[in-house]
């Protein structure tokens, strides 16, 4: 499965967490419980959430992360991408 595919499928199981449980922002622990939950991506019980960081941090790194993620304070939190626009409008009056 191609890194994107993998992105999208991510994006989609965790959009469909999100609308499901009522929330718009998730952290990242949340999220790899709900990843490992649907099978999508396994999560560790001595560090719980490791392994999404660890693709959150690359995709950082490769300048590839969507901007419905981001990093505050140390902590990753995911908002549903369907929120997010797709392009910026402009209104002059």
């Amino acid at each position: 499965m191609k890194e994107n595919d993998k992105l999208e499928t991510i994006q989609h199981c965790l959009d469909e967490y999100m609308i499901h449980q009522g929330k718009h922002e998730i952290d990242e622990i949340e999220a790899n419980s709900a990843l490992a939950h649907a099978g999508v991506l396994s999560d560790e019980e001595p560090s719980p959430g490791r392994p999404l960081r660890e693709l959150l941090i690359r995709l950082r790194d490769s300048n590839r992360l969507p901007q419905n993620i981001i990093q505050r304070y140390g902590m990753w939190k995911i908002r549903i991408s369907r929120s997010i626009a797709k392009m910026p409008l402009f209104y002059q009056f």
